[in-house]
């Protein structure tokens, strides 16, 4: 498997060598979590691959720092409300706002300095909106 790295000046790339064991995997049952917040803060888990999450107002999403490596997609499955996801660190992005049911974003952990970056952001009638 390639190693895949990032820099601030090049951003995410692919270098030869070794890279992470599992850093692409099939997604297994056991690696989804559900969470749902009525109004208010909600921390996203870190602990499994894909994270559905149904809003039920306004929301103040947290995202703690995870491991180097980690993949972390992240689903709108019921809108409730807006949820505005604020990672601990990151770099290129400061929020993403969950708007609509399916919006998604899948990111990266670099490490504990530059943190989550954004691999990829979709959504059924526009992606979920960033701030920088």
């Amino acid at each position: 498997m390639p190693k895949v790295k990032y820099t601030a000046a090049k951003g995410l790339f692919q270098e030869s060598g070794s890279g992470t064991p599992g850093l692409f995997h099939a997604i297994q049952p056991s690696d989804v979590a559900s969470t749902t917040k009525a109004g208010g803060a909600l921390a996203v888990p870190t602990t499994h691959a894909v994270v559905n999450m149904t809003t039920g107002g306004t929301e103040a999403l947290t995202l703690a720092n995870g491991a180097p490596g980690q993949v972390l997609h992240l689903f709108l499955g019921t809108d409730g409300g807006n949820g505005t996801l604020t990672p601990a660190t990151s770099t290129g992005f400061a929020t993403i706002v969950f708007a609509d049911a399916g919006d998604r974003a899948t990111l990266y952990y670099v490490n504990d300095t530059v943190g989550w970056i954004v691999l990829g952001l979709t959504g059924v009638s526009a992606p979920p909106v960033t701030t920088v």
